[in-house]
């Protein structure tokens, strides 16, 4: 019958589906092999293969889809608003999974990766009930960022998203006074073993000062109870920092060695709660960051696919890593690749991809100056004001002859004052290297440029302030010339920063000598400049005479305060130099 099925018929129709499901299914595996000998040749942000993270490779975004077809839209939209609610409800059960499970399935989105980042550093972070926790949040964020970096390498995007949450987060947060050493201990060469100190509980404050001493970090400087009815507490050190404390014999304390090995500790989902290691035993960068990617040949910058290219100028860095040295690194790969390869930031505009290297050394440079300050308080057995910029005047006034101790954290706060200077002068060159690329931006940062230039010299000058104290005889004398030279143009650098920025016309004409009355604003800080280094003093006290005795507001007048205490610091310490026989 015409009507009748035809079985044979209905055999043939079906062979090219056959065909083409099997063909399908070979077509998978030759793709899977492939897809897994690109992933193994890809490097991740720590010199590792991406093999033990299967999860995130691009594998397994490749599987999805293909598993999904067309239900990989709606699946994604149903994670997203998912997710979005467990965060509103405080629900992080399984909320990085969703977020997994999204990358995966929109891989080739740098705006889903953009907010992720920034989801995870900033939304979930303030949820957690601890600074630590928070840190590890935060840390997880990056390490999102460098997976999506090792899939994705030189994207400008989640470059400047690498450098940010090390700027804003591990450097400029309020929780920064942890995060911070936290960081820098993190990226110090391992140690096989680590030293349990534990002492009577009574001697706390006793013990956590001669351990600092010893240069313990601050972050080290956390006590835990070493016995149950708490009569005993524990510091975890470093060998170096334990062996220099042993010899000193403390009364009732032990010393006990304990297994380290990094990467033990995990978090939730087996997640680290680490920051790489990013030197070898002599604080150099480790050579897997130097790297050239892909066959590339060494340039030394972002040319060759490096990871950290452009932190090996300032080697060594027996103290870590810092946040702000990681981010002018990451910083200064986007401005490159803005630069050279013509990449353009999704949201942010050339100017400010431009001035972030910049921004990111002058913060580096700080960081160091600040903390040297407190260090210089904690030696000299002095408080430490809460607000940074009152420090300047609270140790002005050591002497040469200071009975400081002359230990490790006094050779700290040397090298910190080192290298906050030759970090300043590095800001300095960024800053004039982005005013050539955008000049309308010549008079925005005229005045961060000047700044940096007056910091690099103080901070010389206290470097050598304190080598000064430790030498004897003729090097004394010549490390107090050096000093005594280098607080003279300090004090003239930040006295014409305030004569340019902080005195309206009407006071330059009043107080400026008669022969140059008629000197521009703009002119007194050149260096071919008529107002003279030694008329600088005279005028800037009456300036300072005139602000206390009539209340005169000078634009901001905080500011003025701060910097004034810089050239106050200066003059304090020429003083005691010229003392010097």
């Amino acid at each position: 019958m015409n009507g009748s099925p035809n079985p044979h018929r209905s055999n043939r129709s079906s062979l090219p589906i056959v065909g083409v499901l099997i063909a399908s299914i070979l077509g998978a595996g030759v793709t899977r092999a492939w897809v897994l000998r690109q992933r193994d040749a890809i490097e991740d942000t720590r010199g590792t293969k991406t093999t033990s993270q299967a999860n995130l490779s691009k594998l397994n975004s490749f599987a999805l889809g293909l598993l999904l077809g067309g239900l990989r839209g709606p699946l994604v939209m149903a994670l997203w608003t998912s997710s979005e609610n467990q965060k509103s409800e405080k629900n992080l059960d399984d909320f990085d999974t969703k977020v997994d499970l999204i990358r995966l399935l929109q891989p080739e989105f740098d705006t889903v990766h953009l907010f992720q980042i920034w989801n995870k550093a900033y939304n979930i972070s303030v949820q957690m009930a601890n600074v630590p926790n928070k840190y590890t949040t935060i840390l997880d964020a990056l390490n999102y960022g460098f997976s999506v970096d090792s899939e994705r390498p030189d994207n400008i995007n989640i470059l400047s998203s690498i450098g940010g949450l090390y700027f804003d987060k591990f450097g400029n947060a309020a929780e920064k006074g942890y995060y911070s050493p936290r960081l820098r201990e993190e990226t110090l060469p391992l140690q096989d073993v680590k030293i349990r100190m534990s002492f009577p509980a009574d001697k706390k404050a006793e013990m956590l000062r001669v351990a600092r001493f010893a240069g313990a970090s601050s972050y080290a400087l956390v006590t835990r109870d070493a016995a149950t009815d708490g009569s005993r507490l524990s510091l975890t050190l470093t060998k170096g920092v334990a062996n220099l404390l042993k010899a000193q014999n403390l009364p009732n304390v032990e010393f006990a060695e304990r297994r380290n090995i990094k990467g033990d500790r995990k978090g939730a989902a087996g997640k680290s709660t680490e920051h790489p290691t990013l030197l070898d035993n002599d604080f150099h960068i480790l050579p897997e960051f130097l790297k050239p990617r892909g066959g590339r040949t060494a340039t030394g910058d972002a040319a060759d696919g490096s990871t950290l290219p452009f932190l090996k100028e300032f080697e060594p860095y027996p103290l870590g890593v810092p946040p702000h040295a990681l981010a002018y690194n990451y910083f200064k790969r986007c401005e490159w690749l803005q630069s050279n390869k013509g990449a353009r930031h999704a949201q942010l505009s050339d100017r400010v991809i431009s001035s972030r290297p910049a921004l990111a050394l002058k913060k580096w440079s700080d960081e160091d100056w600040y903390t040297g300050r407190r260090n210089e308080m904690e030696l000299a057995g002095r408080a430490v004001p809460k607000d940074e910029s009152l420090y300047e005047p609270v140790t002005a006034d050591l002497a040469l002859e200071a009975d400081l101790p002359r230990c490790p954290l006094f050779d700290e706060t040397i090298a910190r004052y080192e290298r906050a200077s030759r970090v300043a002068g590095r800001a300095v060159e960024e800053y004039q290297a982005h005013n050539k690329r955008f000049p309308e931006d010549e008079l925005n940062y005229r005045s961060h440029i000047k700044n940096a230039e007056a910091q690099s010299v103080l901070l010389k000058a206290d470097a050598l302030y304190l080598r000064a104290m430790k030498a004897t005889g003729e090097d004394r004398k010549k490390l107090a010339a050096e000093a005594n030279k280098a607080y003279v143009d300090a004090a003239s650098l930040y006295t014409r920063h305030i004569f340019r920025y902080f005195a309206d016309e009407e006071m330059m004409r009043k107080l400026l000598p008669h022969d140059i009355r008629n000197i521009k604003r703009v002119d007194v800080d050149s260096p071919t400049s008529l107002l003279r280094n030694n008329e600088l003093p005279a005028i800037l006290k009456q300036i300072r005479d005139a602000h206390i005795a009539t209340h005169y507001q000078l634009a901001d007048s905080e500011d003025f305060k701060e910097i004034d205490s810089y050239v106050l610091r200066s003059y304090t310490r020429q003083f005691k130099l010229a003392l010097v026989k």
